[in-house]
């Protein structure tokens, strides 16, 4: 069984919400917005304004995206299915698409939509919740 960390870098545990980084090698890292479980956009988590961006939207909503440093908790590993170029992670609601080195992403259900600014990272274990990279 193929796996991926799947850590919750800013997250609403009670609203089911916030920023997550996925750590999957054939992809490398990404970031993806989720809101109710369901993926809504990805992130550029190397650009602090983004972050801040999110932080400050969900804040204005009083809603608070707690920083995710508890091993254990805010990290976990996911299922990965692999079939040619789509990669599913179906406990988390998410597949990828990685076509002519470009990345799209959707719920499990969903329409495919392309990574906007897309910024590809090398793959890394999370294994420091200190360096979100």
């Amino acid at each position: 069984m193929q796996t991926a960390y799947f850590h919750r870098a800013y997250w609403c545990y009670e609203k089911n919400l916030g920023i997550a980084k996925i750590h999957y090698e054939p992809l490398g890292i990404f970031a993806i917005l989720f809101e109710g479980g369901v993926p809504q956009v990805n992130v550029n988590f190397l650009d602090k304004n983004e972050f801040s961006y999110y932080w400050q939207k969900y804040k204005k909503a009083g809603i608070t995206l707690h920083l995710g440093m508890r091993v254990g908790i805010d990290t976990e590993l996911t299922r990965v299915i692999e079939k040619e170029n789509i990669f599913k992670f179906p406990e988390i609601n998410l597949s990828v698409k990685l076509e002519n080195n470009t990345r799209y992403f959707s719920s499990l259900n969903g329409e495919w939509e392309e990574f906007i600014d897309d910024v590809f990272v090398d793959y890394q274990p999370c294994n420091s919740l200190i360096d979100v990279r």
